[in-house]
């Protein structure tokens, strides 16, 4: 495609597919801005991230890779974690501005910095005696005390700079997770001196729907306003390089919890905060539209809007669902889950006068397409070793035609799941989050059938598990995905390496599934 548009990647933070009014006819919410987005481009309803969890999420987003092949297998990272894209690998980032982009990270980062660490013991600012006592156990001590010997001083010895962002401003990981402090490039943008927020966090109910994960601040931290000083940040990079080819990736921290809507959004929705945060982030999409407009730049740019996995439990779903609204629509399930609910996102891609704009694409994608449908855009070629898990969903933009015989899934535990169009293959007998989430086996599953096969084309909302009449098929599916990981790709070419670990537990919980699942062949 010849004509080159801005790009702005907006990545919203465990939105929900139900929380919006152009994806769910019942929705209590009303977002129109979001709306005239989907009536000024395309709405995908099959829509998935690689994972049903945020950094994850955005490895596949940024590499074009499934995240279970980088070094991380399960779970997230802190705020304080090493960086977990490999050194060299392109990303989004990379592929633009290698083609004269002016290329921008705001937001939350959330997938490891290179921070400088003090060579001495912990400082702990002033860290109450309730919280020391908490910290007897080694693990739990390095959990709620991570990132106080960071030298906040020193520059980052690997930002988003080394990853193709020619300029770089936010956090380092989600609204609630410490360190408290804004980065810029390679400079945090103060020096925490105090500490804020609780531990234990509850982040899988409404328990603590207000509240932020204990750890170092700057004092004055207000963490109500991060996510409109992100917002004007992205304004004043748009009106700064309008007149030049600008990538812009927007990893907004709404409408992730903590649950703090500014107040002239408090009690707007008529529901509780969470639809009120839903409602602001709607107002920001506005702002940056009519931004565009008013620099002349909006026919010209291309607005991508994805949530990066499934809403959560901080939401409150028992109180939006007494009032009709499901924030996971018709699907079962919700952020870190297995099920549909967990990693069935809304998308919508915008570029006035390109497709057929205002209509709905039914076809399979996945958030790691990003990548190779902006190399088609830019007339890229795509190496053997980089965004080994895109395919350009052009295709799909243009006529609604299948460009995936698959996606692959996983789950908060780093459970994994293998789809086709009709079927879903999920090999685990629960929803994969771990006994701390509260998992319950499938009434279902047993010992010998640790497994669920749902047919999605009459079963939408995965209630009846075939798997026992369909054993056969199981075991084909399953090889598809073992063989996917071997690979290294899910593409075309040449063989890669995935990152290598001392035990990859969950390629050996799927093996012995597949034992299972031969014997109980034999025994029919």
């Amino acid at each position: 495609m010849s004509n080159k548009p801005n790009v702005i990647m907006m990545f919203i933070d465990d939105l929900g597919y139900g929380d919006l009014s152009c994806f769910n006819e019942n929705s209590q919410i009303k977002t129109p801005n979001i709306d005239a987005l989907a009536e000024h481009g395309v709405r995908f309803t099959d829509c998935h991230s690689t994972s049903a969890l945020c950094t994850p999420s955005r490895y596949g987003l940024l590499t074009g890779r499934y995240n279970w092949r980088s070094t991380l297998k399960r779970g997230v990272l802190a705020g304080a974690s090493e960086p977990l894209i490999e050194k060299g690998r392109s990303t989004l980032a990379t592929m633009f501005k290698k083609n004269g982009y002016f290329t921008a990270a705001i937001g939350k980062w959330h997938l490891g910095l290179g921070w400088q660490k003090k060579d001495m013991d912990l400082d702990y600012y002033g860290v109450p005696e309730e919280i020391r006592e908490k910290c007897t156990d080694p693990m739990r001590a390095r959990q709620i005390l991570d990132g106080f010997n960071i030298d906040f001083e020193k520059p980052l010895i690997v930002s988003p700079n080394d990853y193709g962002f020619d300029y770089f401003y936010g956090t380092a990981a989600s609204l609630d997770q410490p360190p408290y402090v804004y980065i810029e490039n390679r400079m945090a943008l103060g020096i925490p001196d105090t500490v804020s927020g609780i531990t234990p966090l509850d982040r899988h109910s409404a328990k603590d729907q207000d509240k932020w994960q204990f750890g170092p601040a700057v004092t004055g931290y207000d963490h109500e306003a991060v996510i409109g000083d992100m917002h004007d940040k992205v304004l004043s990079v748009i009106d700064e390089h309008k007149d030049e080819s600008f990538f812009i990736y927007y990893p907004i921290h709404a409408v992730h919890g903590p649950i703090l809507p500014p107040k002239e959004f408090r009690g707007k929705s008529g529901l509780n905060a969470y639809a009120d945060i839903v409602l602001y982030m709607d107002h920001l999409v506005g702002t940056m539209v009519d931004e565009l407009k008013k620099q002349g730049i909006y026919e010209n740019t291309l607005i991508a809007f994805i949530s990066d996995n499934g809403c959560s439990g901080v939401a409150d779903y028992p109180l939006l669902t007494s009032h009709g609204h499901n924030p996971s629509y018709i699907f079962r399930g919700m952020k870190s889950e297995i099920y549909e609910g967990g990693h069935r996102v809304p998308a919508i891609i915008s570029w006035p006068g390109h497709f057929d704009n205002g209509t709905s694409r039914s076809s399979m994608v996945c958030v790691s397409d990003m990548y190779a449908t902006f190399a088609e855009i830019l007339g890229e070629d795509i190496k053997d070793n980089e965004a080994e898990d895109s395919v350009s969903i052009i295709p799909v933009l243009e006529n609604d035609k299948e460009v995936r015989k698959n996606i692959i899934h996983s789950s908060a535990m780093g459970r994994f799941s293998i789809r086709t169009k009709d079927w879903k293959l999920e090999l685990c007998p629960d929803a994969g989050t771990g006994a701390i989430m509260g998992n319950k086996m499938e009434p279902t599953c047993t010992e010998d059938m640790p497994y669920q096969l749902y047919r999605l084309s009459d079963d939408i909302s995965e209630k009846i598990n075939v798997a026992a009449d369909h054993t056969q098929m199981c075991i084909d599916m399953t090889k598809d995905l073992l063989e996917i990981i071997e690979n290294g790709r899910s593409t075309p070419g040449k063989k890669q390496p995935n990152a290598a670990v001392e035990k990859w537990e969950q390629v050996d919980y799927v093996l012995d599934i597949m034992e299972k699942m031969q014997n109980n062949l034999i025994n029919k």
